[in-house]
């Protein structure tokens, strides 16, 4: 037990040692950690000095990071344009090529001319003392062709009055040719008024001289008697028609064919046209026209009768119509069939 005790004792006194040990190193690194502190201190403001702008740098690229990733962005969406611009030169580069070997051919064909230029070049060369000497006569000449010059100077006053005479006389002619050309496009409308009005009245033509005869035995028969059936006798309707002429007019010089082609027409309405509807007559000899137009329908004493209007345009001057006559009569159906002309004609002396 003693002995126990006596080991107890020597690891307590060994403890104790230790804890003194121990404290004394404690209080060692305490006093130089004391002593070292303001050095550590010192080493922390050089270091957050260095730290801090280091630190605000970062700050400033991470500001700038979304910009750059933003243009890294849109860079890769261009990616596959610009990759399909890189595909189509790389397939336009043997047209290109093509293009260069034809340029290069060309350029070889070129110098192989050179040489045949060049010698057209020395030939040139070679005949320009010949040209020198031609200039150089033609020099000599010079003063005779002035003085021929001169001598046609001379004559230049002359010669302007001729051309003043005959600037006149040019003058006056185009002033002729100008009227006459005002006049080309009514020619040209009148020729074509013709040529379209010539089928139908070569088949009225042939309508009067097929049925002269019967038109003979119509007027026997009273079928369209009257003014109408007058003109069948030029003689016999010149003096009514005349009776009829528009106030102011001169009296006209109507042709047979005139008159045939009027009561033609006359007899055409009548029979066969509406009230409103009308018929041209035109004749190409005597450049005379007109129309006849049916007025009206109507029944009077238990007959039908028809209200017709007639217009005469005769020809004065060269392109000028002048309408002399613008008149309506009325016609009535006789109970044998025939037309015959009731009352007397009347004038629309406003031409309306």
């Amino acid at each position: 037990m003693e002995k126990i005790k006596s080991n107890a004792q020597t690891i307590f006194s060994m403890s104790i040692f230790c804890l003194a040990l121990a404290i004394a190193y404690f209080a060692y690194e305490l006093y130089k950690f004391r002593t070292g502190f303001p050095e550590i201190l010192t080493h922390m403001e050089k270091t957050s000095e260095i730290i801090y702008p280091t630190m605000n740098g970062i700050a400033k690229i991470s500001d700038n990071i979304p910009p750059i990733a933003e243009s890294i962005d849109k860079i890769h969406e261009s990616l596959p344009s610009l990759l399909a611009e890189v595909k189509a030169t790389r397939e336009s580069l043997p047209d290109l090529l093509k293009q260069v070997d034809d340029i290069t051919v060309k350029i070889e064909n070129t110098t192989k001319v050179i040489p045949g230029v060049l010698e057209e070049v020395k030939k040139t060369r070679e005949t320009v003392p010949g040209i020198l000497q031609e200039v150089h006569a033609a020099n000599e000449h010079i003063p005779k062709i002035i003085s021929q010059v001169n001598g046609v100077r001379e004559q230049i006053p002359v010669m302007i009055q001729t051309v003043d005479k005959a600037s006149v006389s040019v003058d006056s002619f185009s002033t002729q040719l100008a009227q006459t050309n005002k006049l080309i496009p009514e020619i040209l409308e009148e020729t074509k008024k013709i040529r379209e009005a010539a089928p139908e009245l070569m088949d009225r033509a042939d309508k009067i001289v097929a049925q002269g005869g019967e038109f003979g035995s119509e007027a026997g028969k009273g079928a369209l008697s009257g003014l109408v059936m007058s003109v069948v006798n030029p003689g016999n309707v010149a003096g009514r028609l005349k009776d009829l002429v528009l106030p102011g007019k001169e009296v006209p010089v109507l042709t047979d064919a005139d008159i045939a082609l009027i009561r033609e027409t006359a007899k055409d309405v009548i029979i066969n046209k509406k009230p409103g509807e009308e018929i041209k007559w035109e004749n190409p000899v005597s450049n005379n026209f007109g129309k006849v137009m049916l007025i009206r329908e109507f029944v009077e004493n238990n007959e039908e009768c028809n209200e017709i209007r007639a217009m005469i345009w005769v020809k004065k001057g060269f392109m000028r119509k002048d309408k002399t006559h613008d008149f309506n009569m009325t016609v009535c159906k006789m109970p044998d069939g025939t037309w015959a002309e009731k009352g007397e004609p009347w004038l629309n002396k406003n031409g309306n």
